[in-house]
């Protein structure tokens, strides 16, 4: 689904796992989003010379393309072969931080041909780019900028529209930084240049999952997601004397209290929770992480509050504050990931819906 100006009503109570309102709660209430994305809106590709689909890949597990991962491909796919999206050229951009036997952007191209071919997507007069080099996404855009320059030319990059294709909880994430700490921003040298992007959502499959144990952790996966928003934040503060937003930090006040709350009802005999109709099982080291977490949060959150009342915290402490949180969000994102890689089930539903008109014109 392609963003666009609506609004959402308030979310649900952060138990309800199961129900897309509750998702991804203030994460994804897009009633926040008009101003971030007034300036990727201006124009639009209309005004472009060269529209270029971006597809942000993610780490592989046994070397294989996930469920998650397979998401976005797919969303891309549904998109061209009914018509919604028409790019010029498809990237795929993510390194190989893990030293797999091929990277994220390589095996995802040979994922999306395919793909594209068992679900006989037409992809005459497109151009692909695979950029694997950086180590970062920052990098990797950074990356596909001058690989763009040295194939279009110069003049073509500041006329370039780019649309951006991830999991829905990733692009609010990017597009939460450019508006809340626009220097520490992965956008920042297209707004620069004078291009302009927009997003396609891939939904993130976890969240809604009919399986409470898998719902439970995509949440939780999803809130760990939120707090790297305010991390960017307090790194900004830490090299460039940037403000934590007051919207930043009420964002760690919620994602400290929804966390309390999430490892309250964990609280079971041996890490099991009756839920609704299903239960969740909580493996003893995700709930140990949880806790750790839960504490280290808590204290960052006590740590940041007199900047936030007009009151100064010396750089030493906040540097040790900005590490403990860089390492607990690693931690977390480690530990809990319901993502798997794809079996030939989730192969053929996959290529299924794709072929289903009246699936895609549902996105």
């Amino acid at each position: 689904m392609k963003i666009d100006k609506k609004e959402n009503g308030n979310s649900n109570p952060v138990l309800k796992l199961n129900e897309i309102s509750d998702k991804l709660t203030h994460l994804l209430s897009l009633e926040k989003t008009p101003e971030s994305i007034s300036h990727e809106n201006h124009k639009g590709h209309l005004e472009s010379t060269l529209h270029i689909a971006v597809v942000f890949t993610k780490h592989l597990i046994q070397n294989q393309i996930t469920v998650e991962f397979s998401r976005r491909i797919s969303t891309v796919l549904t998109h061209i072969k009914y018509g919604k999206l028409k790019p010029d050229t498809i990237a795929f951009v993510g390194g190989n931080e893990k030293k797999d036997l091929i990277s994220g952007a390589a095996s995802g191209y040979i994922y999306f041909r395919n793909l594209s071919s068992e679900a006989r997507v037409d992809l005459n007069g497109l151009e692909f780019i695979i950029e694997d080099s950086g180590s970062s996404s920052y990098q990797n855009l950074l990356n596909l900028l001058k690989t763009i320059k040295k194939k279009y030319g110069e003049e073509t990059i500041s006329k370039c529209h780019f649309t951006f294709i991830s999991s829905d909880y990733h692009l609010i994430r990017i597009s939460e930084i450019y508006k809340l700490s626009r220097r520490q921003s992965i956008l920042t040298p297209l707004y620069k240049i004078g291009s302009t992007w927009t997003y396609l959502f891939a939904a993130y499959p976890f969240c809604v999952s009919p399986d409470p144990t898998l719902a439970f952790l995509g949440r939780i996966r999803v809130l760990a997601n939120d707090l790297t928003i305010v991390l960017v934040n307090l790194n900004g503060l830490v090299a460039n004397n940037d403000l934590i937003a007051r919207e930043n930090f009420s964002r760690l006040c919620e994602t400290n209290r929804k966390l309390r709350s999430m490892i309250r009802i964990t609280s079971e005999p041996v890490g099991f929770l009756n839920y609704i109709n299903g239960s969740v099982e909580i493996p003893l080291e995700q709930l140990e992480i949880l806790e750790i977490s839960l504490c280290s949060i808590y204290e960052i959150q006590s740590t940041l509050t007199p900047l936030v009342n007009g009151k100064s915290v010396d750089k030493r402490t906040l540097i040790q504050t900005r590490d403990v949180f860089m390492n607990t969000i690693k931690k977390i994102k480690n530990t809990i990931d319901p993502d798997r890689p794809i079996d030939n089930r989730n192969w053929y539903q996959t290529i299924h819906l794709i072929k289903n008109e009246r699936f895609a014109k549902k996105n």
